[in-house]
C-alpha cells in the first residue's frame, strides 16, 4: 500500500490518498503514518482518507481505521474516508464502521 500526503487542508485538515491493499500486512504502516503526522500537526482536527485507490480492505485493515478513530477522538480529532470504491464500502458497512465515520463513495 502507498499512503500519499496531499497538499490540501492546512494544519487543521490532513488529506491522505491511500492506494492498493489495506490488509495485515500494510495496516500497520498506516497507524505508523497518521499517528506520525498528527504528532507533527498541533491543532489537527480532521484526517481524510481518500481511497479511490484503495482496492481492498480486510478486517485487520477496518480494525486500524478503527484504532484510528479511537486514538484520535480523544485529541478531538475525527477521521473520515472519502471517494470509497464499492467493493471497499461493501466490506466498511458490512463490519458497520459506516455508522462510526463519515464514508462517502467515489
Amino acid at each position: 500500500m502507498q499512503i500519499e500526503l496531499l497538499p490540501n487542508g492546512g494544519k487543521e485538515h490532513l488529506h491522505l490518498a491511500l492506494r492498493g491493499e489495506l490488509d495485515a500486512l500494510t495496516a500497520p504502516k498506516l497507524y505508523e503514518e497518521v499517528s506520525r503526522l498528527v504528532q507533527e500537526r498541533p491543532g489537527l482536527q480532521k484526517i481524510t482518507l481518500h481511497c479511490r485507490d484503495l482496492v481492498y480492505l480486510s478486517s485487520a485493515g477496518a480494525g486500524i481505521l478503527l484504532m484510528c478513530m479511537d486514538n484520535f477522538a480523544p485529541k478531538g480529532i475525527t477521521l473520515e474516508l472519502a471517494e470509497v470504491q464499492p467493493e471497499v464500502y461493501n466490506i466498511l458497512d458490512l463490519l458497520g464502521l459506516t455508522k462510526l465515520m463519515p464514508v462517502s463513495h467515489a
